[in-house]
């Protein structure tokens, strides 16, 4: 089984999510539960920097995926950065890259949420 970290905090009211190793159907609850308690924290705005993440399967996508429209309903948003050629061609092949931001670095990401005023 392939290593996978996550840990989060929050920069400029920002909640980053730091995803680094594998993350596949084996790990992915770990995320899942990470993503929820955001949430639940009423951090609605999140970008998940994909800076060490080296693997990602349709199942970690699809935890993106299933809380898009929460976050987006509360006046937030999801949006990733830093992600590797390999990573960001496996979201761009499912065609995530026409619903999401995807971010160079974390820098600009979290400027772009500057206009972003979460409903609480």
């Amino acid at each position: 089984m392939k290593n996978f970290h996550i840990r989060s905090k929050i920069v400029s009211g920002v909640a980053v999510l730091y995803l680094k190793g594998h993350l596949d159907a084996h790990q992915v609850a770990r995320f899942e539960k990470e993503l929820i308690r955001l949430i639940k924290e009423n951090n609605f705005n999140i970008l998940i920097n994909g800076q060490d993440l080296n693997y990602i399967t349709s199942a970690g996508m699809g935890i993106v995926m299933g809380y898009i429209d929460e976050v987006r309903e509360k006046g937030g948003d999801i949006k990733l950065c830093s992600l590797s050629e390999r990573v960001y061609e496996t979201f761009d092949l499912v065609g995530f890259t026409e619903i999401y931001d995807f971010i160079q670095n974390e820098q600009v990401a979290i400027e772009k949420f500057s206009n972003i005023s979460p409903k609480a």
